[in-house]
């Protein structure tokens, strides 16, 4: 425990600098393109819009059925998919990438999976806010719902900057870890409930009962429940005790391993 205190001790520490990382980080990713960061915002709801017509239109019948409108349904979940599996993913070389650049101006290289996810934070709300639009022109507006969207961000916080930090830190010794997290992360939308209603009648009981174990899957519908006012989170306390045993074990092992090889990440590089 001593380990994941000394780390939330620094990612509150260095929150301003985590800040603004991020905000350099992507100001210099969109510097050379003429639009600038307009892309930024524009990027996700062209791959939104690509998703409904595929997904929406062509292969609509085989989805399952959902209470919900598609369009909306289908772009919350691409805005949790692309925080918490985008996040996981660019975190993977975070370490070895700010390594050099934390000795130089002394700050603790546990944050980089951090800054990641805070960067990837407006492109989820970009596409969040199309979807609370698209639910409003369909008859879903704010309710007593929305207040545990506090929850579920402070869930999906957790469990991302937790999990990013255990594969950065596996990434970090041993290099082909990557390549095994991108091979699963390949499947992971389909097996998320991004894009497809995972607990419809087609698909079979054990298969929708595997699925409330998927961490991924927990948070998504957790903010369709949140915005689509359909359920409280302790409706589902087997789910939600699982999801937070998961994640405080995933904290526990990767500040573990992470604090255990700190003096060593030098010599991987």
């Amino acid at each position: 425990m001593k380990n994941i205190f000394t780390y939330i001790s620094e990612q509150i520490a260095y929150l301003p600098l985590i800040s603004r990382m991020s905000k350099y980080n992507t100001k210099n990713n969109y510097q050379n393109f003429i639009l600038g960061r307009i892309w930024q915002y524009a990027n996700p709801i062209i791959m939104a819009t690509f998703y409904y017509i595929v997904f929406g239109f062509i292969f609509k019948r085989s989805l399952g059925a959902t209470e919900v409108p598609y369009l909306p349904w289908m772009l919350v979940g691409m805005a949790i998919w692309g925080l918490t599996n985008g996040t996981v993913l660019q975190s993977l070389g975070s370490i070895i990438g700010q390594l050099n650049l934390s000795n130089e101006f002394r700050f603790p290289v546990s944050i980089s999976p951090t800054i990641t996810f805070i960067g990837n934070i407006v492109e989820s709300l970009v596409v969040l806010f199309v979807a609370v639009i698209f639910g409003w022109i369909n008859g879903y507006y704010p309710s007593m719902y929305w207040f545990q969207l506090i929850y579920y961000f402070i869930a999906i916080t957790a469990f991302t900057v937790s999990y990013s930090l255990l594969n950065a830190t596996l990434t970090t010794i041993f290099r082909d870890y990557s390549q095994i997290v991108r091979s699963f992360s390949r499947i992971g939308m389909f097996i998320s409930g991004v894009m497809m209603n995972l607990q419809s009648d087609f698909i079979p009981s054990f298969v929708r009962r595997l699925v409330l174990l998927n961490p991924f899957y927990y948070l998504i519908e957790g903010m369709r429940d949140s915005l689509f006012s359909k359920a409280w989170f302790y409706d589902k306390l087997p789910a939600t005790l699982f999801f937070w045993t998961l994640t405080l074990f995933i904290l526990l092992l990767g500040t573990h391993l992470f604090y255990k090889n700190q003096e060593t990440f030098r010599d991987y590089l």
